[in-house]
């Protein structure tokens, strides 16, 4: 619920949330911000996010995902997302060209699954959330106006900076997206988180090998509720 936060950076940007947002399925909402054209919704929830969250987000055209970078520690009046980012053209590129360019950074091809090229790294499954995502860690629970592909360069995580951009990151995931149905759920907010967990709904062995070769290391963890999870991790 909204009530009386004195963090709310504008009535305009509260008026136009989703009212789903402003529901019980919610929890308190301690900061709404705006940057590069997007509005970036801050909730009073330190977990991953529910399955019935993700699909209300996304029936209403945004994304839900748990960001190292917004904790129980961040003082969200006396951040700016500029300070958080690089003044670079990070955005994805949206050309056919600059997919398949990205694709090929993380040694896939257009399709998001191996492009021959490297071998597969380690495959691990856990039978512990706390193994691929340590609730502890308090990372809070944000929603954005983009499609959930899109939240790698729209939080410019640097986790795989060894390896390829934010928007090359996101141009995997759309691939991965489109395919199977993947959603980013969470990852850190410093370069040396190199975590990103993954929800699969779909899963398969070509699709499991692409995570293992676009990655270093891949843990996999069956959820109760959320389903198949899977942490990529990039050296």
């Amino acid at each position: 619920m909204l009530n009386n936060n004195p963090f709310l950076e504008s009535e305009y940007f509260v008026s136009t949330l989703p009212a789903v947002f402003q529901s019980e399925l919610f929890p308190e909402v301690s900061g709404v911000k705006e940057f590069r054209g997007l509005t970036y919704v801050f909730f009073d929830q330190f977990t991953l996010p529910t399955a019935t969250q993700l699909e209300q987000a996304t029936d209403a055209g945004w994304s839900l995902i748990t960001w190292g970078w917004w904790n129980t520690d961040t003082d969200l009046e006396d951040v700016d997302l500029e300070d958080i980012t690089f003044e670079d053209d990070s955005w994805p590129k949206l050309s056919e060209s600059s997919k398949t360019e990205s694709l090929s950074s993380f040694d896939l091809n257009f399709d998001g699954l191996s492009d021959g090229e490297r071998e597969p790294q380690p495959i691990e499954s856990v039978d512990s959330l706390d193994e691929i995502f340590a609730e502890e860690g308090d990372w809070g629970l944000v929603a954005i106006s983009c499609p959930n592909w899109q939240v790698p360069a729209a939080c410019e995580w640097l986790g795989c900076m060894n390896v390829g951009e934010p928007f090359e990151m996101a141009h995997v995931l759309k691939a991965w997206q489109d395919g199977w149905g993947v959603q980013a759920l969470a990852f850190g907010g410093e370069e040396d988180d190199a975590d990103l967990l993954l929800r699969v709904p779909e899963e398969n062995e070509e699709l499991l090998e692409a995570f293992a070769i676009a990655s270093d290391q891949v843990i996999t963890y069956n959820h109760e509720e959320l389903g198949s999870l899977a942490s990529l991790w990039f050296d």
